[in-house]
């Protein structure tokens, strides 16, 4: 399933409690998230052979794994992003809420984001 068409599957207030688990401060910066998922959803999503790929993933520095996609994935534009399969491996224990709220922070944090969502993404990093 393409980004854009798991982000149009779900209400954001839906997958919101999610990325307030995956990023501690999600609450307080309620509003930028929603900006971010409203701007995605606005766009036209630029077709692309890559994925986003779930998959288990270790860490060497604190030797523990997890499920998540490499960040290698999200280092694109955001309309190239929408146009990505998003694929999860035998065995990764993800709901497609979680996916998507995972999708959504990758996408602010690593994604290259449009103008629209530079204040935002400032409010955020500061």
């Amino acid at each position: 399933m393409k980004l854009k068409m798991l982000l149009e599957s779900f209400d954001f207030e839906d997958f919101f409690p999610s990325v307030a688990i995956m990023y501690p401060n999600a609450r307080r910066h309620k509003k930028e998230f929603r900006q971010a998922y409203d701007i995605l959803l606005s766009m036209r999503p630029t077709p692309s052979n890559k994925n986003i790929r779930y998959t288990l993933l270790h860490d060497d520095v604190s030797g523990n794994s997890f499920f998540g996609a490499n960040d290698q994935n999200f280092r694109s534009s955001w309309d190239v992003l929408l146009g990505k399969d998003v694929k999860r491996d035998k065995g990764v224990d993800l709901t497609d809420e979680e996916i998507c709220a995972n999708c959504l922070i990758n996408a602010i944090f690593l994604g290259k984001h449009p103008k629209a969502f530079e204040e935002s993404y400032i409010a955020l990093t500061r």
